[in-house]
């Protein structure tokens, strides 16, 4: 009697947690799984979902490449501390000159505004180095259907969203994004359009209009 293979859970290739282990494609890096059956081509909502690529907009929407708001969140933090390093650093030069003026001993002064500048330099090399990390991760963009939405809120109170979509390859995962405010507004059930993703992070999700 020929042992059945165990079913698999997490794809080999990314190693994500498959979400929905009958399917043959994981809906995290496309790989194929070689697993369950392949859903039926004649299966409407799949259908509805390959026809987005007939859009005039859809090469459009192809050839943009969002940004990770996650990483955005990041880099603008960075910044932020450069700047505030970098104002600081100034300060204390002005103030080691104004000691150096009166006759007094500036090192201690301009010893610290010497490392506030480094550090707020470290800072300014540091955001972009993010974008650059973050832009060179594979981005998946493919249409999709939002099946289920769900939250939760974070011990920081940040609320963080998540997405099971189903895209036009049959393949079904769930995806994370944060929320971004109070002017964002989620996807609802039922909502399709273009998902871009890195791995089981949702990193923008547009309409084609």
């Amino acid at each position: 009697m020929t042992a059945q293979a165990p079913a698999k859970t997490h794809c080999p290739n990314c190693g994500a947690k498959l979400h929905r282990p009958d399917l043959s494609l994981c809906a995290y890096c496309a790989m194929p799984l070689d697993i369950g059956a392949t859903t039926p081509v004649d299966d409407e909502t799949i259908q509805r979902l390959k026809r987005m690529r007939e859009h005039a907009n859809f090469p459009a929407a192809m050839t943009f490449t969002p940004r990770d708001p996650r990483v955005e969140r990041k880099a603008a933090r960075l910044l932020t501390y450069g700047s505030v390093a970098m104002a600081l650093a100034i300060v204390l030069m002005i103030v080691s000159l104004i000691v150096w003026w009166r006759g007094l001993s500036p090192i201690i002064w301009a010893a610290v505004a010497i490392l506030a500048a480094v550090v707020a330099a470290v800072l300014f090399v540091t955001a972009p180095a993010l974008r650059r990390a973050s832009d060179a991760r594979p981005l998946l963009k493919r249409p999709a259907l939002v099946v289920l939405r769900r939250s939760e809120m974070s011990a920081d109170n940040q609320i963080h969203y998540f997405f099971t979509l189903r895209f036009d390859d049959g393949s079904e995962g769930e995806f994370q994004r944060p929320g971004l405010g109070t002017m964002y507004e989620p996807m609802a059930n039922g909502y399709s359009g273009i998902a871009y993703s890195r791995g089981s992070e949702l990193v923008d999700f547009r309409r084609l209009t």
